[in-house]
């Protein structure tokens, strides 16, 4: 059964945003309208076609834009395993981490985005090397 949030607005709030007649006092303190509508739940998981498509993406923004093959791909793919599972709507809650590469302060939930901020990172800090970067989460269970 769906879960409904039943929602209370009192005819001198729905006076004061609709265009209606006055709405005389003694209604005014009585009449309530309820509405019920479902309560809609914010994903906190992808699913597993966008964990695989999420996954392809990667491995092709390694190839063509830093040359990330072979043993680099496997570097990044175990990394990318550790941190979320190529779940682009992974949240760390003991950090600002979120999404595929778990970066701090991450706000993006478009994975094509997250993906290229982690290999920036991973560019800049490790000087190109995914596996660098896997070395160092396997010491530290970070990158």
């Amino acid at each position: 059964m769906k879960k409904l949030a039943v929602i209370s607005i009192s005819a001198l709030a729905i006076s004061a945003i609709l265009p209606t007649p006055p709405v005389p006092k003694q209604v005014k303190d009585v009449v309530k309208i309820e509405i019920k509508i479902p309560i809609i739940k914010k994903r906190t998981k992808a699913t597993m076609e966008e964990k695989k498509a999420n996954r392809k993406m990667a491995e092709e923004f390694a190839w063509a834009g830093y040359g990330w093959r072979g043993n680099n791909w496997t570097c990044i793919d175990k990394l990318f395993m550790a941190e979320s599972r190529f779940d682009h709507l992974a949240d760390n809650p003991k950090s600002t981490a979120y999404g595929i590469g778990q970066v701090l302060s991450e706000k993006s939930s478009d994975p094509a985005i997250q993906i290229l901020r982690a290999y920036q990172y991973i560019n800049h800090r490790y000087n190109g090397s995914p596996c660098k970067a896997w070395v160092f989460h396997l010491k530290t269970g970070h990158y």
